[in-house]
């Protein structure tokens, strides 16, 4: 498998529960943005169902709070929000090798959430991960079925991009686990199973298989 690393200055991943006012964000993307950016890689919308399998990493340096003017269709007057930001912002994709060519010369931008979000891809190299029980896991989002504690949503997997606007195709409910920013918070992030562990970011990384319809 190959390991794309992602890096960007600002990173916004919509709270599902908040549609208007302030809007927070996610400690980590969902699935769907994944999507966004194999579909910005490739030129085209990529469906979970091409892919044997995927997993990703995410960590930012922190957040702050933006103010962000908001330009309404039809209306005249604009409204000032505030907007929950990350900054400093890496995500590891982890693909088949098929995907090297794709984010070494992407098509498209790469987002990290909004149109103002832009990243950049610092590099991809082929890894070897290795199976390993009771590794830490985070920066990524896991199957509520996992078991492991976190902040459970209903998040959209992938959406469907031939209508205007867009809608979600299959939302499931997953546990959002941040990455471990202390010993406290990987054991208590730890997953008794098997899973691949990635030794140069001391993680497990949650792999996808099969996605669409399944998770």
């Amino acid at each position: 498998m190959i390991r794309v690393k992602i890096k960007s200055w600002t990173a916004s991943f919509r709270y599902p529960t908040f549609q208007s006012g302030y809007q927070p964000t996610l400690p980590v993307p969902p699935l769907s943005t994944i999507q966004g950016i194999l579909s910005a890689a490739r030129g085209e919308v990529v469906s979970f169902t091409e892919i044997p399998f995927v997993g990703y990493v995410f960590k930012s340096g922190g957040r702050g709070v933006d103010l962000e003017r908001i330009y309404a269709l039809g209306k005249t007057e604009t409204d000032v929000i505030k907007r929950e930001v990350l900054f400093d912002n890496t995500l590891y994709l982890y693909l088949p090798d098929e995907w090297e060519n794709y984010f070494r010369r992407p098509r498209y931008q790469l987002l990290l959430g909004r149109s103002s979000d832009m990243a950049t891809v610092e590099s991809v190299e082929k890894v070897k991960l290795e199976e390993k029980t009771n590794v830490p896991v985070g920066g990524t989002i896991v199957p509520a079925t996992s078991g492991l504690p976190g902040l459970v949503h209903a998040l959209p997997v992938e959406f469907d991009y031939s209508t205007i606007p867009r809608r979600a195709r299959m939302a499931r409910p997953f546990t959002v686990l941040p990455f471990p920013r202390n010993n406290a918070q990987r054991k208590r992030q730890t997953y008794g199973g098997k899973l691949l562990y990635d030794s140069e970011i001391n993680i497990g990384v949650w792999i996808y298989e099969g996605l669409h319809g399944k998770v």
